[in-house]
């Protein structure tokens, strides 16, 4: 087991080197303003791209290395920051995926980063979280709204919550910008009528895009009473766009150029898995009416699937399926349909360049890459094109 002396050693050198890599992010008090204005939309291509720091801590020589055993010290790369000793169970701790990712979007592959002592991990990140939140509150309406998802206050504190909930829909309704206002509907909770608030929210998302299949089946499934006038929308719509990769855009460009690149990461695991527990409308109406026997209704349902199957969401594919397979679609095609949802649930992260090292810097490569990628095409396109990049 290592000796006190050497792990109080080992914390400092890692202390010393944070703030070596991150000039000023100890003096950065949690509501200061980034020295960076905030990235928005396709500018992600135009953040810095992370190098490699200079080692922090060389390999051992085999001849001074220590006995193998379970506890026997091993060497993480931090993009950003370099090389330290972490435990050999710390490391598996840092490389394991969560237990509960459905999707390769859905949780990082490297975890958080509790597993590394406090002064490159869990301290660093909360600066950089509160730099980030500084740079969303600073900017458009869509992230002001993200600033105020990640910075939610305690349940149990109903007149903090409520606060927070008008100040969401506030800004949400007067920002004209369907994702914000998508993300609002978590604020309609606390409010007298969460269902008028809910349906509000959704009808200035239609007036808004009108063209858009997500919002009018969000439409019937919040009031029965206009389930014509949402079928007759879904007919008409043209595209199903529900930007489920929009909130980990915009936290991921307000992001100072300066952060290492593992910060980035980890932020990223947080903002994902805040952005999963977001309220999302089920598409119950779509499947209902097209198991209604009624003239023309397989053909309607039939384009009605190919417009889900070209969402920008992973998630909706499973509903497509259930769609097509209303609409009369051969077995052989339902069966593809749902091959390919499965394929794309469960590959490997399209950045985890080296699961060994998931916090290296080929990694927060590979994730700008990612990023980017999510920026211009949307989800499922993204997914699609690392399938198809696949040997």
């Amino acid at each position: 087991m290592r000796s006190l002396l050497a792990w109080t050693g080992t914390l400092l050198l890692a202390g010393l080197a944070l703030h070596l890599a991150w000039p000023g992010a100890a003096d950065v008090p949690a509501a200061a303003a980034p020295a960076t204005a905030p990235v928005q939309g396709l500018a992600l291509m135009q953040l810095a791209q992370p190098t490699q720091a200079e080692p922090l801590a060389p390999r051992l020589p085999a001849a001074t290395a220590p006995a193998a055993g379970p506890r026997q010290p091993a060497v993480v790369d931090l993009c950003g920051l370099g090389r330290m000793p972490v435990s050999s169970a710390d490391l598996a701790g840092l490389a394991a995926p969560p237990d509960d990712a459905d999707s390769p979007d859905a949780a990082v592959a490297s975890g958080g980063l509790d597993a590394l002592p406090a002064p490159v991990g869990e301290q660093p990140l909360a600066q950089a979280r509160a730099r980030m939140l500084a740079a969303l509150r600073q900017g458009d309406a869509r992230a002001r709204v993200a600033a105020l998802l990640l910075d939610r206050p305690a349940a149990d504190d109903p007149a903090a919550h409520l606060a927070w909930a008008r100040s969401v829909l506030h800004l949400a309704q007067g920002s004209g910008d369907p994702a914000a206002l998508t993300w609002a509907v978590e604020a309609c909770g606390p409010q007298a009528d969460p269902a008028g608030c809910r349906l509000n929210l959704i009808r200035t998302r239609l007036q808004l895009e009108p063209d858009n299949a997500f919002h009018w089946a969000a439409l019937a499934d919040e009031d029965p009473t206009a389930a014509d006038t949402a079928w007759q929308g879904l007919l008409q719509a043209r595209r199903w766009l529900e930007r489920p990769q929009a909130l980990v855009l915009a936290s991921q460009a307000a992001l100072p150029a300066d952060l290492p690149g593992y910060l980035r990461l980890g932020l990223g695991t947080e903002v994902r898995a805040r952005a999963a527990s977001l309220p999302s409308p089920g598409e119950g109406f779509v499947l209902e009416r097209c198991q209604q026997p009624q003239p023309g209704r397989r053909e309607q349902c039939d384009a009605l699937a190919g417009l889900m199957q070209h969402s920008d969401a992973l998630q909706t594919l499973t509903e497509a399926a259930s769609v097509a397979q209303a609409a009369g679609w051969p077995a052989e095609r339902l069966a593809q349909l749902r091959r390919e949802f499965q394929d794309l649930a469960h590959a490997p992260p399209a950045w985890q360049a080296d699961p060994a090292q998931p916090l290296a810097c080929a990694s927060v490569d590979a994730w700008q890459r990612h990023l980017t990628q999510l920026a211009q095409v949307g989800e499922l396109a993204t997914l699609r094109a690392h399938r198809a990049r696949q040997p």
